[in-house]
């Protein structure tokens, strides 16, 4: 028994050794691969968490109400019941909003003026002022959104009740004369109108690329065989679509991020998008030949592609100049799809095009490699040939100076 784990205990030892060569040889991959494959899924965890809610709720809110009637403590009350708002205080001071929102204290100011609702019923059409933090965009947008429609619903009973008292009509007729006209907003694929649901996936693949194209760069020697760097741009590849699924899996087990389309179509999407931009880390390190400066640049370049392919603005938007620029960016053709397949469902052959757009651009991406590779190849020969022919006169000088010294 003693003899059995005396050799148990060397056989892990000898483990250990070898694991420890490893990572010593080859540490500077090693490394580079586990950062990827854990630093896109604790960002997972961390944006998860901060989105949980789906929407930006509890905004500190100050209101200033000078009018104090039945109508404006209605509005109030809305107000303080509403999930998006937290009413953190109450002022007589219309300064008092100014001086909280530079401290940072709350991010919305609301101001009912003096006799609002005499004004509103003689027809004045007076005006309540509403004060944002202009620096916190996320919040004042659904803040911006929420106090619409309370106004709105104010507005609406308010002008319902006039019509009933001056006309004597039924309460549903007077609300169809008050408002003719209505709409039923229908927000396909996000109803719940979630930040979270549309912003979340593009900031983890864009946090997991700037580490694929480092490994890009990192994986190509000095001297690199055609056949083995494209088998490493694959394998490799293979990592971190590994990366990118496990923090999108992340999202969608455990902070209820909806995925509603192809697993399949999704899957491939994130293979060959992880594989060319691979490609471009090496395409970086062929080019540039120093790797830190093919580090530098490529995930710096990587970095704004998010911005120029449309997915947090919209392309169309944009000046032609950037819609032509995009169209050579992968993340075009992956970051809106996977969009796409998440929130409306998408079945695989709605995602062919962008499928083949990836393949063209993978296919392309290797033959610009075997292309450089081939041209360093030939120069290396070109300038060993020198070499050699450089060699050759110099030993040819010296036996001539040696001759030539001996006569």
């Amino acid at each position: 028994m003693l003899i059995l784990e005396s050799d148990v205990i060397v056989a892990m030892k000898e483990l250990a050794v070898k694991l420890k060569n490893i990572f010593s040889k080859h540490k500077e991959i090693i490394l580079p691969v586990l950062m990827l494959l854990i630093i896109p899924s604790i960002s997972s965890y961390i944006l998860g968490y901060t989105y949980s809610a789906h929407s930006v709720r509890n905004i500190p809110t100050i209101i200033v109400d000078h009018d104090n009637s039945t109508l404006s403590q209605s509005f109030v009350k809305q107000v303080n019941t509403n999930e998006i708002f937290n009413v953190t205080n109450y002022s007589q001071s219309d300064d008092d909003v100014k001086n909280l929102i530079e401290r940072g204290n709350v991010v919305v100011g609301i101001i009912i003026p003096k006799e609002f609702s005499k004004d509103l019923i003689d027809g004045k059409a007076p005006k309540m002022m509403i004060i944002y933090d202009g620096a916190q965009m996320s919040a004042v947008s659904s803040a911006k959104t929420r106090a619409a429609e309370i106004l709105g619903t104010i507005k609406a009973s308010y002008l319902i009740k006039v019509g009933e008292g001056k006309t004597g009509i039924m309460p549903a007729v007077a609300k169809n004369n008050v408002i003719p006209m209505q709409s039923n907003p229908i927000f396909l694929g996000n109803p719940t109108r979630s930040t979270a649901n549309f912003i979340l996936q593009g900031m983890l693949i864009g946090i997991a690329q700037i580490g694929i194209i480092i490994l890009g760069v990192l994986i190509v020697k000095e001297k690199e065989n055609p056949i083995s760097l494209l088998s490493k741009s694959i394998g490799f590849g293979i990592i971190g679509a590994i990366s990118i699924l496990f923090s999108l899996i992340i999202q969608i087990k455990y902070f209820e991020i909806p995925y509603k389309g192809s697993i399949v179509g999704g899957i491939t999407l994130t293979i060959l998008f992880s594989i060319v931009t691979i490609n471009l880390g090496v395409l970086f390190k062929l080019i540039l030949k120093d790797k830190l400066s093919a580090v530098k640049n490529s995930s710096l370049i990587i970095s704004g592609t998010t911005l120029i392919t449309g997915y947090t603005f919209p392309l169309m938007a944009m000046p032609d100049i950037f819609k032509k620029l995009a169209k050579f960016i992968p993340f075009l053709y992956y970051g809106g799809s996977m969009r796409d397949l998440s929130l409306l469902g998408l079945n695989f052959n709605d995602i062919l095009p962008e499928v083949y757009d990836l393949i063209k651009y993978l296919v392309i991406t290797w033959i610009v490699m075997l292309i450089i590779l081939a041209i360093k190849k030939v120069l290396i020969k070109r300038n060993l040939l020198k070499y050699k022919i450089a060699k050759k006169i110099v030993q040819r000088r010296r036996k001539y100076e040696i001759a030539k010294a001996h006569r």
